[in-house]
């Protein structure tokens, strides 16, 4: 009997890709604008950083960029006239473009429903993870909690108000949230391990569904999970790829883009839809019930 879904969050509930290009892309815009840096340079700056965090959701790398070090002398000035205009118009982009794969809420609503246990487990930091589970509602009832790689820390120059709102719990999530060591990245199975043991469950009662063999479903049967590869989410414009190639640091790409290529992991179910993850439930039951 399946008890508990334990989901990935890129590419699985959303479209990652799709939603990360336009907002890095409107964010180089407008730093190019405010300073009159070409693009290449903006973007080259920008790469180095992420490169160093290895995401492209590292929410200070614009005043750790080095093209911006002249402006960044007076930090009232660069902030208010560079970073503001540039984290708005990634936020404008990402709230357009950052939307929840057709049915998953309704999916999850239905596990919910039956009693079925929903968590996440991805590979992103807190802040990036968080941040896009309260803006796509997914916290408000639809998840039990969300296991994540550490949060980044605040610089020590950043704006004020940045600093305020993280003591007041402005940024965290109304679901559990919770850290893993940066160890327990996947496919180390010690991360969805512990998922399954603070569910009290056994891992023959967890489905496990993610868009990456080698990381998800690898994971899934080391642990002795159900495995599910949500084959949906490897599906991706070659337009967009291209796009993300540009901006994207290649250790960003590798922990949110599944690259199995000729992987030798072989997926037990393959879901062409996240709806499909209720009847697989459906249909575990309906055995053991048989």
């Amino acid at each position: 009997m399946i008890r508990a879904v334990v989901t990935d969050l890129d590419n699985t509930l959303y479209a990652w890709v799709d939603y990360i290009v336009p907002s890095v892309e409107a964010m180089v815009a407008s730093l190019c604008a405010a300073t009159g840096l070409p693009k290449i340079r903006v973007v080259q700056s920008l790469k180095r950083v992420y490169e160093r965090y290895g995401s492209n959701e590292y929410p200070f790398v614009i005043q750790e960029a080095d093209c911006f070090a002249e402006f960044a002398q007076d930090f009232g000035s660069f902030n208010q006239l560079v970073i503001e205009p540039a984290k708005a118009a990634f936020a404008q982009a990402r709230k357009r473009y950052l939307r929840l794969y057709p049915g998953v809420a309704e999916t999850l609503t239905a596990l919910r429903a039956k009693g079925i246990r929903v968590a996440a487990l991805t590979d992103a930091p807190r802040n990036a993870a968080e941040l896009r589970v309260k803006q796509l509602g997914l916290d408000r009832g639809l998840l039990e909690r969300v296991y994540t790689l550490p949060s980044f820390p605040l610089p020590e120059r950043v704006d004020p108000q940045i600093k305020r709102r993280e003591a007041s719990g402005h940024y965290r999530a109304q679901v559990q949230v919770i850290e893993l060591p940066a160890s327990h990245e996947k496919p180390d199975p010690r991360g969805l391990t512990q998922v399954v043991n603070e569910l009290g469950l056994s891992p023959a009662e967890v489905l496990y569904v993610g868009d990456s063999r080698n990381k998800d479903v690898a994971v899934a049967q080391a642990v002795g999970c159900h495995d599910a590869l949500a084959e949906y989410g490897t599906y991706r414009s070659v337009e967009y790829m291209e796009r993300l190639e540009a901006i994207s640091a290649p250790s960003a790409t590798r922990r949110h883009v599944a690259q199995d290529g000729d992987a030798p992991v072989h997926p037990t179910h393959r879901l062409a839809a996240f709806e499909q993850v209720l009847e697989l439930v459906e249909a575990e039951a309906s055995r053991r019930a048989s």
